[in-house]
């Protein structure tokens, strides 16, 4: 008989970087704890992954700044946002990445005999992601799964409530998927949801991630930047980020030490 999993305090209070919300969770497993507690007792919950390139997107895109304020829990995806939260709030943030925790979870669902689905990426990226999965983690269940080629909204969301998945990891990069899941989560059975970009590539074998030592000292854009250097314009939203995180603390100080009439 599957236990519960007691949670005995509140869940982290966010803190803002540039107006987007992130949750300074101490480790993953922390962060699963959470997860596990609102599978567990069905509550509907939406997480999202927060790096510099998502909080640099929604300050020009006020519909994904929404959905990322109104969001269940935002993760701190990237270094840059940890350094952003100390320069802005006085505190880093633990680093928990969308992929890892992804991968985590997955894990956890193998042991607990969660249902999870798999939606979006190309075919084969998504076939290839349920394949290696499922032969990395004996017992997993992936109880569904659609490439992110669909147009039939409805039909997407009828698959995944027949399939009775607790799971739904959503493959369709930003801001699509937080989009996709914000349109829809009211419909959607799962109890939990969140989008992992390029995660069904990694777990695939079809892209690789940035070595360990790169992960560590969270240099992963640099490893991008060298490997796919066709998406470099992913890479230099870091310099208008760092420079809006700059000018607000300096317009903090500024304000500060301003004497009032």
């Amino acid at each position: 008989m599957k236990q519960a999993i007691a949670i005995p305090v509140p869940a982290p209070q966010a803190v803002s970087v540039l107006g987007v919300p992130v949750v300074p969770f101490e480790s993953y497993e922390q962060a699963v704890r959470y997860v596990a507690e609102a599978v567990e007792k069905q509550t509907p919950s939406f997480w999202v992954a927060v790096n510099p390139q998502k909080v640099h997107r929604a300050l020009h895109d006020p519909e994904l700044m929404e959905v990322l304020r109104q969001a269940d829990a935002g993760i701190c995806d990237g270094v840059g946002v940890s350094l952003a939260s100390r320069i802005l709030n006085g505190r880093s943030i633990p680093r928990c990445t969308g992929c890892d925790l992804f991968l985590k979870l997955i894990e956890l669902a193998a042991e607990r005999g969660w249902g999870v689905f798999l939606l979006g990426a190309s075919p084969q990226s998504n076939q290839g992601a349920a394949q290696k999965l499922q032969e990395r983690y004996p017992g997993l269940r992936i109880v569904g799964r659609q490439d992110g080629f669909f147009k039939d909204d409805q039909a997407v969301i009828r698959q995944i409530n027949d399939s009775g998945a607790d799971l739904l990891f959503v493959a369709m990069g930003t801001p699509r998927q937080e989009k996709w899941i914000r349109r829809h989560r009211g419909q959607i059975q799962a109890s939990f949801c969140m989008g992992v970009g390029g995660s069904f590539d990694v777990a695939s074998g079809t892209a690789r991630r940035a070595p360990k030592l790169m992960q560590w000292m969270g240099t992963e854009f640099l490893y991008q930047l060298v490997t796919q250097p066709g998406r470099w314009k992913r890479q230099i939203v870091y310099f208008p980020f760092v420079a809006r995180v700059i000018g607000q603390r300096l317009a903090r100080i500024f304000h500060k030490e301003t004497p009032t009439a």
